[in-house]
C-alpha cells in the first residue's frame, strides 16, 4: 500500500500533500477492485468517495450514452461533485478491469481544508493546471531551471584592466587572477578580451603594431544585467558564438562574469555546440552534421519540461545560423547586397521545432536578375534536401518563380491579391505576412512588407475576406466536450492543427496585419495585442498558454511518432496521453473557440459569402 502511495506524490493534486497528509491517506485509503461493466456511479447520484485510478478504465458518458471522457492510470474523479456536494450528471462505467484507491468523503475534506492547492487543483483554470502539469517527475528537473536567474554565486571574479595597458602586462594580471578574459575598461563603457584576440595578438603584433588592450579588444562588450533568466542568457550566448559573458549591476559596474562552461552544467542539451559548429562550418557535410544533433537537443529540453516556445526560439536561432551559412556557401557573392533570403510558414514566425515544409523566397533588387537563378536555387533547396527539410507540397520555395522575383514583382502580386480576394491569393498574403529576412539585402524584404501593410490599410474591407479561413475547420471539440476523432487510421486521435492551432494562428495573424504589428511569433503579435489595449492582460495570458499547451502535446506526439519510425504529423491520441493532459487540451480548445467568435464577430464573417 504505501509503496504504490508513493507513485502518487510525482503527480497533481497529490504532489501538493505533505507528509502529515499522506500519512492520512495511507491510514484511511482502501484499494479496490471492480469488475468489467461495473457501473460506479449512475446520473444524479451523489459520490461518497474519491476515486484515484491505480490500473484499469473507467469511461463517463452522458444520458444518452455519449462518452464525455476517459479516466486512466493515476486519474483522479469524483472531486469536484464532493466539494460541491453535488449529484453526478454521468454515468462511470468500469470498461477495463479496475483497481483504485478510495479515499472517504470525510478524509477527502479534511485534506482540501488542510492544502489550499490540493483543493484549488480541482478548480483550477487552463493557465494553473499547466504550471500542475510541470510538476510531473519529468518536468521536474527543468521547472527549476527556468525559474533559474544569475547571480554573484555562478560568477567568476572579473579580471578588469585599463584600456591603455601594455598587452604583456595584462596577461600577468590575467595570470594572477587565473581568468580566461579580461575587461577592458575604457573612457566610456566596457571591451572585452578573450583567447580568440589573444591568437589574434600572437599572429599579428608586429605587422599591425599591437600594443594595449584597446588595439585587440572586442568595443563594446555583450552584458547582461544581475537577475537575468539563465535561458534567456543560453539565448544569447547561442546568438552571438560568446563564451564569457560581463554581468553588470543595476548602475552599470561589472559584478564579474558567467562563463559558458558553467552556464552549460545547468543544461543538458547541445545548443551551443550545435551554434558554434555550424559557426565553423566549411562545408554542406559540416553543416549537415551540426543539423543532425537539433532533433537529439529538441528531445532532451522537452524531456525536462522545457516549454515549447522556448524550444522553438532556441531552433530558431540555430536555423538562422544554418541559413546564413548556407547563403554564404551558395549564393554567388555578387547577389549579397542584391537580393534577400526569406523564410515563410512557421519559419518566418519562429515557431517550427521539428522540421516541416521548406517555406522559402528569394527578393531581387529591381533590375537585378541573374541568368544563373536556376542552378543556384536548384543547389540550394537539394542542400535542405540532404539537412532533413521535406520539399513543400505546395512548392512555396524559392525553385518556384513565383517565390523568386524582384521587389516590383511581388508588388505586382500584393496588387492582384488584393484585387482578387479568392482563396489562393489570401493564402499568398498570409505567407507573406509571415515572412523573415534571413540574409542578404534585408532591406527589400522590409520594404516588402511595409508595402503589404500600406495596401491593407488602402482597402481595409480585404481583413474581413482575409479573415474568413478561421471558420473553415470545425473544433477538435464536440459537444458535451467531446473530442471530433478521425477515422480509420487516426481514430481515438484528433488532427490539432486543424481543430484549433490553425483557427488560433490565423486569427492572431489577421489583427496583427490589421493593426500593422511588426514581429511575426504568434506570442509577440498577442503580447502586442494587449500592449495596444486591444486585448486584456487575462485574455493574452489565456490565449498563449492554450498555443503552449497544444504546441507541447503536439510536439511531445511528434517526439514519439519520430522515435517509434512513424510519420510525424498534427494528430494527438487522446487515449495515450493522462487525464490532465486530457483536461489542459481541452480548455485550449475552449480558449481558442471563444477565440474564434471573438475573430468573426468583430470582423463580421457572417457577412464574408
Amino acid at each position: 500500500m504505501i509503496a504504490l502511495l508513493e507513485t502518487l506524490k510525482a503527480h497533481p493534486p497529490f504532489s501538493f500533500l505533505d507528509k502529515t497528509s499522506f500519512a492520512a491517506i495511507e491510514h484511511n485509503a482502501q484499494i479496490a477492485y471492480y469488475p468489467n461493466d461495473t457501473i460506479l456511479i449512475e446520473p444524479h447520484t451523489f459520490f461518497d468517495k474519491l476515486f484515484v485510478i491505480i490500473k484499469g478504465m473507467v469511461e463517463v458518458n452522458n444520458h444518452e450514452d455519449e462518452l464525455i471522457d476517459v479516466y486512466r492510470i493515476h486519474d483522479v474523479f469524483g472531486g469536484i461533485e464532493l466539494l460541491k456536494n453535488e449529484a453526478s450528471l454521468y454515468r462511470y462505467k468500469v470498461t477495463e478491469e479496475l483497481i483504485c484507491y478510495e479515499i472517504s468523503h470525510e478524509t477527502f475534506l479534511k485534506l482540501c481544508a488542510a492544502n489550499k492547492a490540493f483543493k484549488d487543483y480541482f478548480f483550477s483554470s487552463i493557465v494553473e493546471r499547466f504550471e500542475m502539469l510541470k510538476e510531473k517527475r519529468e518536468y521536474a528537473a527543468m521547472s527549476d531551471l527556468m525559474m533559474a536567474r544569475v547571480d554573484k554565486s555562478i560568477l567568476h571574479e572579473a579580471c578588469i584592466l585599463p584600456s591603455d595597458m601594455p598587452i604583456i602586462e595584462s596577461l600577468k594580471q590575467m595570470e594572477a587572477y587565473n581568468a580566461a578574459s579580461v575587461i577592458v575598461k575604457n573612457p566610456q563603457g566596457y571591451g572585452i578580451v578573450t583567447d580568440a584576440d589573444l591568437r589574434y595578438y600572437i599572429l599579428h603584433q608586429q605587422s599591425k603594431n599591437l600594443l594595449s588592450l584597446s588595439d585587440i579588444q572586442s568595443y563594446p562588450v555583450i552584458s547582461i544585467e544581475e537577475g537575468e533568466l539563465l535561458f534567456n542568457i543560453l539565448l544569447l550566448m547561442t546568438e552571438h558564438t560568446i563564451k564569457h559573458l560581463p554581468v553588470l549591476d543595476k548602475e552599470g559596474k561589472v559584478l564579474g562574469v558567467l562563463e559558458l562552461i558553467d552556464l552549460l552544467s545547468f543544461f543538458s542539451n547541445q545548443s551551443h555546440l550545435i551554434a558554434a559548429q555550424m559557426e565553423k562550418a566549411s562545408s554542406l557535410e559540416a553543416v549537415i552534421d551540426a543539423a543532425k544533433r537539433v532533433e537529439i537537443m529538441i528531445s532532451a529540453l522537452h524531456a525536462k519540461g522545457v516549454k515549447s516556445r522556448y524550444i522553438a526560439k532556441l531552433v530558431s536561432e540555430i536555423n538562422k545560423k544554418m541559413y546564413i551559412k548556407l547563403f554564404e556557401m551558395i549564393f554567388p557573392k555578387s547577389w549579397h547586397d542584391k537580393c534577400a533570403l526569406v523564410l515563410l510558414g512557421s519559419e518566418g514566425r519562429g515557431e517550427q521545432i521539428l522540421r516541416t515544409d521548406q517555406d522559402n523566397a528569394l527578393i531581387f533588387e529591381e533590375g537585378f536578375m541573374p541568368d544563373n537563378i536556376e542552378e543556384v536555387t536548384q543547389h540550394f533547396i537539394l542542400a535542405l534536401d540532404q539537412i532533413g527539410f521535406p520539399r513543400c507540397s505546395g512548392n512555396v520555395m524559392v525553385i518556384n518563380p513565383q517565390w523568386c522575383k524582384s521587389l516590383g514583382g511581388y508588388k505586382e502580386d500584393i496588387n492582384k491579391w488584393i484585387d482578387h480576394q479568392n482563396g489562393e491569393s489570401l493564402i499568398n498574403m498570409a505567407i507573406l505576412f509571415d515572412s523573415a529576412a534571413i540574409a542578404g539585402e534585408k532591406d527589400l524584404h522590409t520594404r516588402l512588407r511595409e508595402y503589404l501593410i500600406a495596401k491593407t490599410r488602402e482597402y481595409p474591407n480585404i481583413l474581413a475576406y482575409f479573415a474568413k479561413p478561421v471558420e473553415y475547420f470545425e473544433s477538435a471539440l464536440g459537444f458535451f466536450s467531446r473530442f471530433v476523432t478521425g477515422a480509420k487510421e487516426h481514430q481515438n486521435e484528433i488532427d490539432i492543427k486543424k481543430g484549433a492551432l490553425f483557427a488560433l494562428i490565423h486569427g492572431v495573424r489577421t489583427l496583427a496585419l490589421e493593426h500593422a504589428i511588426e514581429p511575426t511569433n504568434t506570442i509577440l503579435r498577442i503580447k502586442a495585442l494587449n500592449d495596444i489595449g486591444f486585448m486584456s492582460k487575462e485574455d493574452a495570458s489565456e490565449l498563449i498558454e492554450a498555443f503552449e499547451v497544444i504546441n507541447s502535446l503536439r510536439l511531445h506526439s511528434q517526439l514519439e511518432k519520430l522515435a517509434k519510425g512513424k510519420k510525424v504529423d498534427n494528430y494527438i491520441s487522446i487515449v495515450e496521453i493522462g487525464k490532465l493532459e486530457r483536461d489542459l487540451l481541452k480548455e485550449a480548445i475552449k480558449s481558442v473557440d471563444s477565440f474564434k467568435k471573438m475573430i468573426s464577430y468583430h470582423f463580421h464573417l457572417s457577412m464574408v459569402g
